[in-house]
């Protein structure tokens, strides 16, 4: 499970996809994202979820109303596994 806190931009995502690339290495199975604490996104960040997509499944955990929105605008939302807790989202890896 990858947390996630604050604000994401374009800025932030290297960062990120260097978390992100050492969880691709470390664990087999879908990449979780927990956003439950991101209070801003924009596009960069949806093109990170994206990309990862094309490797592994990715779950979303606990997306924020105006995270979400941004997935609803442009479509994108049904790609992934959206779960409400990270409960949820384990629960769904184990099986």
């Amino acid at each position: 499970m990858i947390e996630l806190a604050g604000d994401f931009d374009h800025t932030d995502v290297n960062t990120l996809a260097e978390t992100t690339a050492h969880a691709l290495r470390s664990h087999e199975g879908p990449v979780a994202f927990d956003l439950s604490a991101v209070t801003f996104c924009d596009s960069s960040l949806l093109n990170h979820f994206l990309q990862v997509r094309r490797q592994r499944p990715v779950h979303l955990v606990g997306l924020p109303a105006q995270t979400r929105r941004v997935f609803e605008i442009t479509g994108t939302l049904a790609a992934f596994s959206v779960f409400a807790t990270v409960q949820d989202a384990l629960d769904a890896a184990s099986t």
